[in-house]
């Protein structure tokens, strides 16, 4: 199974709360590593570091804020799901209009 997939299933089992603050949050991501099956960011100019992974077909991820170390899926895995999302439009958007 690809990152996005599993990543996406986390976003929807998201409380409503941090979904929207990963949704604020979204516009400062700076993905540092993308492929399919790891993701790698900085979010809000480094103040967390973020990665998912998929590892025995299962998403894990680590943030370096309070929440993430505590296992918690955070607003910035959140955050770092959306960014993967757009660049995916974004790329998928490049190749049909060429």
């Amino acid at each position: 199974m690809l990152i996005g997939e599993l990543a996406e299933t986390q976003v929807w089992l998201a409380a409503p709360q941090v979904v929207e603050q990963g949704e604020e949050l979204e516009e400062s991501v700076q993905v540092v590593r993308y492929a399919p099956t790891v993701v790698t960011a900085e979010v809000a100019g480094g103040a967390a570091h973020v990665e998912l992974r998929v590892v025995d077909g299962s998403l894990a991820w680590f943030c370096t804020c309070g929440e993430g170390r505590r296992g918690v899926f955070c607003a910035h895995c959140v955050a770092t799901t959306l960014a993967r999302r757009r660049l995916l439009v974004q790329s998928a958007c490049r190749r049909t209009d060429r």
